[in-house]
């Protein structure tokens, strides 16, 4: 795996912020383990993309594990593990592991290996780190072996602390539902603090063009920000020629890569591709090699999708919103067509969701967050079209307007 990635989770030093929060929770964690307290404690992390959640997470699991081992640290002889529900996000931990004296590659599991393996042998932890708390399950699913009704429960069982990270606006799909009552009801019984890490170190952008990153990953369209600063933002008619354009920005700085929200049915001769005008390129297949997908070269040559690119970065992002994403001409707004949501994966019955607006409500917010999770991933710049005509004409204004702006003012 190139050190680039395991860089950008390991990194030498934190910053201020992420320090102070770090002490913290550090503080919590040391409290609650000289605690008799058998209902166990959870320290909540919530932080939207880029916001640098993993970063604190692997400082936080080094420190852990180094004390472990040391005679006279607060840490010592405890029994620690770090999970996520994440395969790609998996491999980047355990290869950090392998590189790392006082890490192992052992420590680091998926859930329900981790839940189903303290269950069989009786064990106990101290503390379980949890990335992307938002990808536990929330249901059971005994296609992958987990038998009980929630992942984050089971945690709470096998250690005195958990410290699990939280974003709302990641929840992807209906067997891993979250939201605030439901964190709030599996926590209820255990010591709970949340801790809130709010500055972006992902998208290189200023106040106004986040804005209307997250306006748009909502759906709420305004005009393009006059002033971009640095950050590249570039919105295409035809997505051929922003492959091409990725494709240059690969040549040039690396990490460049096409990807998209799902909506794309497969082709006549049942081909997987997405597709739009004269671009036409399979989506990411999951691979057991140690790389992740966005840092393979041969992913140049595919699209991908918030399975290979949630929790990752990437230079330039050239983003594909699929035919879900449509223009609402009575309100300006994009809106989802959900029946145009190809992966129904994502709207399985969940137990936490009993009425039909709820359900309704779901269906809706997990495309936006979908969106939304593709949006941020680009450091020095996005590159934007979407499959539905009149969707793109409009944003495709927007980018002549303020071309237009930009020529005015140049004069």
């Amino acid at each position: 795996m190139e050190n680039e990635i395991i860089k950008k989770f390991n990194v030498d030093k934190l910053t201020d912020a992420q320090e102070e929060q770090l002490t913290q929770i550090e503080h919590f964690i040391q409290a609650q383990l000289r605690k008799p307290n058998e209902a166990g404690a959870v320290a909540i992390i919530r932080g939207k993309a880029g916001t640098g959640k993993s970063v604190v997470l692997t400082e936080l699991f080094k420190r852990l594990q180094t004390g472990s081992r040391q005679n006279h640290s607060v840490y010592a002889g405890t029994k620690n593990a770090f999970t996520v529900n994440h395969p790609e996000l998996l491999k980047v931990y355990q290869e950090l592991a392998s590189q790392e004296p006082m890490l192992r590659k052992k420590d680091y599991l998926r859930p329900t290996s981790l839940i189903n393996q303290a269950h069989k042998q009786h064990e106990k932890y101290d503390v379980i780190v949890v990335d992307e708390g938002h990808l536990l399950l929330s249901k059971s699913e005994p296609y992958i072996k987990f038998m009980q009704d929630n992942q984050l429960s089971e945690l709470i069982k096998i250690a005195k602390v958990v410290v699990v990270v939280f974003d709302l606006e990641q929840v992807m799909q209906s067997k891993a539902f979250w939201n605030q009552a439901l964190i709030d009801e599996v926590t209820h019984t255990a010591v709970t603090k949340t801790f809130d890490l709010d500055l972006q170190y992902r998208v290189q952008a200023n106040p106004a063009v986040l804005d209307w990153l997250a306006d748009l990953s909502v759906g709420t369209i305004k005009p393009i920000p006059a002033d971009l600063g640095s950050y590249d933002l570039r919105i295409y008619d035809r997505a051929s020629d922003m492959y091409a354009a990725i494709k240059q920005r690969n040549q040039e700085v690396g990490l460049s890569r096409m990807i998209a929200t799902s909506g794309f049915k497969r082709l006549p001769n049942g081909d997987h591709h997405v597709y739009m005008d004269d671009f036409s390129l399979p989506w990411d297949e999951y691979d057991a090699q140690k790389t992740p997908w966005g840092e393979r070269p041969e992913s140049i040559n595919e699209v991908g999708s918030i399975y290979t690119m949630q929790g990752f970065d990437l230079n330039y992002a050239g983003v594909i919103l699929g035919p879900p994403f449509v223009y609402d001409e009575a309100t300006r707004q994009m809106v989802i067509d959900t029946e145009k949501v190809t992966h129904r994966e994502i709207y399985k019955k969940s137990p936490h969701l009993t009425t039909e607006q709820e359900i309704a409500n779901m269906q809706q917010a997990v495309m936006y967050h979908a969106a939304s999770i593709l949006l941020t991933r680009g450091i020095k710049g996005l590159y934007l079209t979407v499959a539905d005509d009149n969707l793109r004409a409009v944003l495709v204004a927007l980018q002549e307007d303020w071309s237009r702006e930009h020529a005015k003012m140049d004069e």
